[in-house]
């Protein structure tokens, strides 16, 4: 190799290195700043089911808000608050997020008894619930456990039964979902480097990215900003992949509390079927059913406040 070459291949390296370091930093202050902002907005609840972690926003009629799968406390808020104006959104991070642990019963039906712990904490005595994917079991296990403290239910690209015939294998899913998520820095680097490319997995069709307006993308970018800390997911996200799989068939039709069904039907992750089951066997069910805007309802944020706010107003001042 040539003297000249020999310095350009370095002159490269070296300019390779220095960017590689100045992302590393850039990420340590993001991840820093996330943890800053988790802890500024979060609280924990000693209740009579163990400790749960937290978060509130608003005033008015209170409404449990119920993340899916790699959120926490903070993506529920995020997306509950461009739902509808004049309600107090409680998110709890369920079991396994966000410093929620996950205890040994972590089923949906013990969530939703956890869900009531976190009201009997707050003195509340009636919410409505919204499910939101992956938080979906959970939510229909409240409406079932507590019909009288539940004024309404809301299921958003909700997960109504399994997607395996068979239990999956705890250790496979287990290796797998640390494979895909090894690192926050390398979640974090898709994030700066990718974000078009990761939409897809999240069930969303590009067609729906590419035509979205500039606060539509603005609201995406911090719904995806807020999988940071990965880590601090993770054995949420392991327990849910392996309950959402199994999930077993509930008793729909025994529900009796109002229930709006909101599923788009591009959804590529949580398939419209879950929604039409719900429909089906939960008696009047209503629901709004979106021609477009994949699993996070990408685009579709006005017509769905149209209908999820009065739905929420109505149940509100149910008896």
């Amino acid at each position: 190799m040539s003297k000249r070459k020999q310095l350009a291949l370095g002159a490269v390296s070296g300019t390779a290195a220095i960017l590689g370091w100045q992302s590393y930093r850039q990420y340590q202050r993001d991840r820093q700043a996330a943890l800053a902002r988790i802890a500024a907005h979060s609280r924990t609840a000693e209740t009579r089911l163990g400790s749960i972690v937290y978060g509130k926003r608003g005033e008015g009629p209170p409404v449990l808000v119920i993340h899916g799968a790699g959120g926490g406390f903070d993506q529920a808020l995020h997306v509950a608050e461009g739902l509808a104006e004049g309600f107090e959104w409680i998110a709890p991070s369920r079991f396994g997020y966000l410093g929620t642990p996950l205890p040994e019963d972590g089923s949906p039906a013990a969530q939703a008894n956890a869900h009531a712990a976190l009201l009997d904490f707050l003195g509340i005595e009636r919410a409505a619930v919204i499910g939101m994917s992956a938080g979906g079991p959970s939510a229909l296990q409240f409406a079932l456990r507590y019909p009288e403290r539940c004024t309404g239910l809301v299921m958003m690209a909700g997960v109504s039964q399994g997607m395996l015939a068979v239990s999956p294998n705890l250790e496979v899913i287990e290796k797998l979902v640390n494979w895909l998520y090894a690192s926050d820095y390398l979640t974090w680097l898709g994030l700066q480097l990718a974000i078009h490319r990761l939409v897809p997995s999240l069930g969303v069709p590009l067609s729906v990215t590419r035509s979205l307006s500039a606060a539509d993308k603005a609201w995406l970018r911090t719904l995806l900003e807020y999988a940071l800390p990965i880590r601090e997911r993770t054995v949420g996200l392991i327990h849910d992949y392996v309950t959402v799989l199994s999930l077993e068939v509930l008793p729909l039709a025994q529900i009796r509390v109002p229930t709006l069904i909101v599923h788009a039907r591009d959804d590529g992750l949580v398939s419209l079927k879950h929604a039409q089951f719900c429909v089906e066997n939960i008696p009047q069910a209503q629901m709004l059913e979106l021609p477009r805007g994949g699993h996070l309802f990408l685009g579709q944020r006005a017509p769905i406040r149209a209908v999820v706010e009065p739905f929420l107003r109505a149940a509100s001042h149910q008896s």
